[in-house]
């Protein structure tokens, strides 16, 4: 049986995955950047390293569904312009095209963005080839997109996006500021489960962006002075949040006869996907999300990507 590869060396997570000659995930393998406890994050060298280390155990754990590899998909950059370069997607790049050349099989580039839709069309193949809009929100992206194809290629233009820090630096600055390991989406979103609603954030002034920094600048001073519990806290971001999507997204023109997909690590979120539905839904929109576990940086979208590339 035909198998494709798919790679993604991401800013925090080192990922491989398989699809079989139907399109359907055989395998899939990831590794979370390990960062210091405290710390927000990490610099490019230490991802280089670490992407390093993890890939060859990755693959070594894929190996059962390594046969027969027809073509890889890897993400060669962040987004597909001549401007977006981050050396962690080097790693991923080179290791696909050693096993290509030693394979004798193709490499299908994709952008990191582009992979991130892909794991959400994986689900919904009837998507491919048609415009679409895209949210993609995580820890260093939030951006409302428009797609189309040109060819077996995504145009994406830019609509929306932030001002200053994203959703996702929001969430895992505040989580890092309440004691929770980085990043720090999950354990936010359980703790914010035993909130009392009782905590509220301003809502911006500004239209047809999104801003984060003075929102993160209330709650950090509300958190030293401990008037506030960490569940209310945690809730009343994810409300904040919440409320910031509908404002800009309500009052975006679309064209409602396109779908609209919301990806990215911040889209595991229940709450949040919820909440997109909801505002989609009110704008007479179909909602599209990939899977919880595929929402976040993951390398299926790749896979899938060079399982429809090789087929056309």
């Amino acid at each position: 049986m035909a198998r494709f590869l798919g790679i993604d060396t991401s800013c925090y997570t080192t990922s491989a995955a398989v699809c079989d000659s139907s399109g359907e995930l055989a395998g899939e393998e990831r590794i979370v950047l390990s960062v210091r406890e405290g710390n927000r994050g990490l610099s490019q060298s230490q991802m280089v390293f670490q992407h390093t280390k993890n890939l060859p155990l990755i693959l070594q754990k894929l190996s059962p569904f390594l046969q027969d590899i027809k073509g890889i998909g890897v993400s060669s950059f962040p987004r597909r312009r001549a401007d977006s370069y981050m050396p962690a997607f080097l790693v991923g790049k080179g290791c696909a095209f050693s096993l290509a050349a030693a394979l004798h099989v193709p490499v299908y580039e994709f952008s990191h963005q582009e992979n991130h839709a892909l794991a959400a069309i994986r689900k919904y193949p009837a998507l491919w080839g048609k415009p679409f809009y895209m949210m993609h929100m995580s820890g260093g992206t939030m951006d409302v997109l428009s797609c189309i194809w040109q060819g077996e290629c995504m145009e994406i233009t830019t609509l929306m996006d932030s001002k200053d820090i994203t959703a996702g630096q929001l969430i895992d600055r505040v989580g890092v500021s309440l004691g929770l390991h980085f990043p720090c989406g999950k354990e936010l979103e359980k703790l914010a489960e035993k909130g009392s609603h009782t905590y509220h954030i301003p809502r911006s002034s500004l239209k047809g962006a999104f801003s984060f920094s003075g929102p993160e600048t209330r709650v950090q001073k509300d958190i030293a002075s401990g008037k506030y519990s960490r569940e209310d806290i945690a809730q009343g971001v994810l409300e904040h949040i919440g409320k910031a999507l509908d404002k800009e997204l309500s009052a975006c023109p679309f064209d409602t006869t396109r779908p609209f997909i919301a990806v990215g690590g911040v889209m595991a979120n229940q709450y949040l996907r919820h909440k997109v539905e909801e505002i989609m839904d009110r704008k007479g929109m179909k909602t599209y999300f990939a899977d919880i576990s595929a929402s976040s940086d993951n390398a299926t979208g790749n896979a899938f990507g060079a399982f429809m590339r090789h087929g056309l």
